[in-house]
């Protein structure tokens, strides 16, 4: 199981989004009392755009990579943004093979019957080559 490191939780990120709230709204009253009442729109439009970075960081946190292998089947579950997929492969015909994926750094691929999964978009790549080289001698073993 693979997913994206986050260091804020989402209680930090409420407590972070009402300490940030409460300092721009202490401050932009000021400004208002002193007669700058251009502040408060500006004020607002920051607070919206942090708003949507931290809610774009929350739909990134909910990422993952998943690979069970038994016996004989080989589960692939991910999901990316508000996407999700599952895969299922029988090990005696599933194939690992190493890709150019979006990144730089090639992907993990296992194809089988016309069918195939990226992972490794979690994984540095180190660990990518890793993980096709552990899935590669695990599928190569004989039955």
């Amino acid at each position: 199981m693979a997913r994206p490191n986050c260091s804020l939780t989402p209680a930090l990120r409420r407590g972070l989004i009402a300490l940030i709230l409460a300092a721009s709204f202490i401050i932009s009253t000021t400004f208002l009392l002193a007669g700058a009442w251009l502040v408060l729109p500006f004020a607002g439009i920051e607070l919206f755009l942090l708003f949507l970075a931290l809610r774009a960081i929350d739909r990134q946190a909910s990422d993952y990579e998943s690979i069970h292998l038994d016996d004989d089947s080989l589960v692939v579950s991910t999901r990316h943004s508000a996407a999700s997929c599952s895969r299922r492969f029988q090990t005696a015909w599933a194939r690992v093979t190493l890709e150019p994926g979006d990144s730089r750094e090639p992907l993990v691929c296992i194809r089988s019957h016309g069918h195939s999964a990226h992972v490794g978009r979690l994984l540095t790549p180190d660990q990518r080559r890793q993980l096709f080289s552990d899935l590669s001698s695990r599928l190569a073993r004989p039955h």
